[in-house]
């Protein structure tokens, strides 16, 4: 290819180029502004999965939507949540963000709103013969909140509603399917901050808050890495280059490529998920380390005077050498894209768009701003020249080390885990997921919600015979949970599993099915608590054939917990038979979804890796017009991907929705080491050097380049270390090990191979 247009563009019209570079890059990045994270774990499986499918029908056929929960805390307070107080200060709540909008004649957003306050101001408005006040609002008089809460109707809800111990208590808000969430959370939240004396102490949680705490944590922290990355690639660039120059010449090209590939994603796939955040630090790492191999071997070429000649050389070579790998790296992020899982696929997209951006950007910028900045570098690291000798004089017993150990992480392939809680997803410390931990500990639920679907003929759910069958099948039920959570509670292995068989509390009185029509009749249109969710028209559809049985899986359970429970209660539902031809679904819900994109993992990774490395080696054999090179140019990453397993196991990392990408990203982030050497090799053979004296002189001069670059990739993944979220630090332990040992592999494991006599 003739590079030398371009680089009498870039040599003679700097200063213009990199105006109009930079008006193309503004343009593109403004669009940037219209991205925004999504925290939905649903969106991790295609829409026709049929997890998915069940519970998008179990929405729509029972009205079931989301939830703002106010959680009402006063175990370190004086007053109770039955303190006239605290009741006051719950019921304001209601009338702030649903009574008054109604009498304004506005739309609430709101299906339906459930509290103990409510609960006990409807007591006090009955008449005084019914036992009330004739007054609606919460009693002064603290005995007759006490008499109230022993009716039947409010004593019921203990353990939904309030503690026990009366030191906590929910207020439960049922949003309706089109209502604006963001409006409603914004009014709760108003409501509270603004309620006046404060005798209570409330946290908002529930699916809608700790989603949106979570969506705007992430946002913050795709801010923060950026800034967080720069210092630490300045440090090791400053240790390196000595100078401010090759520090902005280093930074600048990363900088355009990561607004360019935001800006995209923006105008094309503006939703993200919480492992996009990482796409920032990868993207400083490598776009930094284009730069780095530009700009040495600019400095390199000092004794060119003519900068278009210099430029034109760069191009033909090292430009050569960065396009190589820009291709391979770009095939590996891609591989992602092949998943079944769409966040996985934006990821993946983004990454690769992103390195290609960052390969534009430094072959544009570079050159141009060591030019207009008169960039020069001085020195040399001598150590290179003995350990070049050194890889050279032990690549046999290198060779038998890397083997060694590659024998032993296979090995235990088989001790990896996966792990796809979505909690380990979520930065910790934020009060809206501690909420919801309190709210599963104290009330025995969650935001886990789990449902059987239930279908029969119509009418079929009037015969006793279904009744009785659906009581035994749920007390097999919470025999499981019991058999999983040993240190449960007892009354919340009862509350584990609900369905309308519960609201017909003895079975054996059930005489006939005028009996049980009438009992279930009640349940037809009225809006029952599930756990933390609601059914606007009941549990039971009003032709008798449909209800859901609810299952409860305590928050934060450990993936092989979820699985077992999943598991045996799938078992259940499929062998228990039931008259009027009536189906047991699966169970389908939050924990069900989870073990369904748990079990997805490791063949996606597998997938996705097999194809990332026949895509990089067709990929290599064509750049190098060379089968040979081509291979051997991947074998060091085939290493370090045979020690990846052993580093799993020993640092207990599971394999994760954020962990799954990082055999893909490996492929082609490693492969660049291999592929900066091999053309290094073949340039110094094409000028006549014997091959050991090629090799050495490779690992010498541009093994300084690898490991500048290496280091600074470590430095800006390192940048993850700064978001508190577990799961992408485990990533980052990961992908800093294995570019550090891709760098150490093409470095000492390829001198093995070019020293052959069969490598011409």
């Amino acid at each position: 290819m003739n590079v030398k247009p371009i680089a009498k563009l870039l040599a003679r019209h700097p200063k213009i180029v990199i105006f109009v570079f930079t008006v193309i890059t503004i343009l593109i990045g403004s669009q940037a502004l219209n991205i925004y994270i999504e925290s939905d774990l649903t969106k991790f499986l295609p829409r026709d999965d049929p997890a998915i499918k069940l519970w998008e029908e179990i929405y729509e056929e029972f009205n079931i939507g989301r939830t703002i929960i106010v959680l009402v805390d006063q175990t370190d307070r004086v007053y109770d949540v039955r303190d006239p107080k605290v009741l006051v200060e719950m019921d304001e709540i209601y009338l702030n963000i649903y009574e008054k909008l109604l009498k304004e004649g506005k739309e609430t957003g709101i299906a339906s709103v459930n509290s103990l306050a409510l609960l006990i101001r409807k007591e006090n408005r009955k008449s005084i013969t019914e036992g009330g006040n004739d007054f609606n609002g919460i009693p002064y008089d603290q005995s007759d909140i006490y008499k109230y809460m022993e009716r039947f109707e409010i004593a019921a809800t203990k353990g939904i509603l309030y503690s026990n111990t009366y030191k906590l208590a929910v207020i439960i808000i049922q949003l309706k399917d089109d209502a604006n969430f963001n409006q409603v959370l914004s009014r709760t939240e108003q409501a509270v901050e603004n309620r006046g004396t404060s005798y209570s102490n409330m946290t908002i949680t529930g699916t809608i808050a700790y989603q949106n705490a979570i969506r705007e944590e992430s946002m913050e922290n795709l801010i923060i890495i950026f800034p967080v990355a720069l210092i630490l690639v300045s440090i090791v660039l400053f240790f390196f280059h000595r100078t401010l120059k090759g520090l902005f010449i280093a930074f600048i090209p990363p900088a355009f490529s990561i607004a360019l590939t935001f800006g995209i994603l923006g105008m094309f796939q503006p939703e993200l998920t919480i492992i996009s955040v990482a796409v920032v630090a990868l993207l400083i790492g490598l776009g930094v380390d284009y730069s780095i191999h530009l700009m040495n071997r600019l400095a390199e070429e000092h004794e060119i005077e003519d900068p278009v000649e210099k430029i034109e050389k760069i191009l033909k070579h090292t430009g050569k050498a960065v396009l190589l790998s820009t291709i391979t790296t770009v095939i590996g992020f891609a591989s992602l894209m092949i998943s079944s899982m769409q966040p996985m696929v934006t990821f993946g997209f983004g990454c690769a768009i992103g390195i290609l951006f960052c390969f534009i950007s430094a072959i544009i910028l570079v050159p141009c701003l060591a030019i207009v900045l008169q960039f020069k570098k001085n020195g040399r690291v001598v150590v290179w020249k003995k350990f070049a000798n050194f890889a050279v004089n032990q690549r046999k017993r290198i060779l038998l080390i890397a083997g060694f150990f590659a024998i032993i992480s296979l090995a235990v392939l088989p001790e990896i885990k996966t792990d796809v809680n979505y909690f380990e997803l979520a930065p910790k410390g934020i009060t809206e997921v501690e909420a919801m931990f309190k709210y599963s500990e104290s009330f025995g639920s969650g935001s886990n919600f789990n449902a059987l679907l239930i279908k029969t003929d119509p009418n079929g759910l009037l015969d006793p015979e279904i009744i009785e069958g659906l009581v035994e099948m749920e007390n097999e039920m919470r025999d499981v949970i019991a058999s999983t959570f040993p240190n449960m509670d007892q009354k919340k292995i009862e509350k584990s599993v609900y369905s309308i068989a519960d609201e017909i509390k003895e079975v054996s009185d059930i005489i006939n099915r005028s009996i049980v029509a009438e009992k279930l009749s009640e349940l037809v249109g009225i809006q029952k608590i599930l756990f933390d969710m609601i059914a606007e028209g009941g549990i039971i559809d009003k032709d008798f054939s449909k209800t859901i049985v609810l299952i409860y899986i305590p928050i934060g359970s450990s993936i092989e917990q979820i699985g077992a429970v999943v598991k045996e209660i799938n078992t259940i539902s499929s062998t228990t038979v039931l008259p009027h031809n009536c189906q047991i679904s699966k169970l389908t819900g939050q924990d069900a979804i989870t073990i369904a994109v748990n079990n997805r993992l490791t063949d996606e990774q597998i997938r996705s890796m097999i194809l990332a490395l026949m895509l990089v080696l067709a990929a290599l054999i064509f750049i190098f017009s060379s089968s040979t090179y081509g291979f051997l140019t991947l074998i060091p990453v085939l290493f370090v991907l045979m020690w990846e397993p052993g580093f799993l196991v020993a640092a207990d990392i599971p394999l994760s929705l954020v962990t799954i990408s990082i055999a893909s990203i490996m492929i082609g982030i490693g492969i660049d080491y291999g592929v900066h050497i091999t053309h290094r090799f073949r340039e110094e053979l094409n000028r006549g050097i014997p091959k050991i004296d090629a090799i050495k002189i490779s690992i010498e001069r541009t093994g300084l380049s690898l490991v500048e670059a290496a280091l600074t990739t470590v430095a800006g993944v390192a940048s993850i270390y700064f978001v508190n979220v577990p799961a992408l630090r485990e990533f980052g332990i990961v992908v800093i090990l294995m570019i550090s040992l891709s760098c150490i592999a093409a470095a000492l494991i390829l001198p093995v191979f070019y020293t052959s006599k069969k490598v011409k």
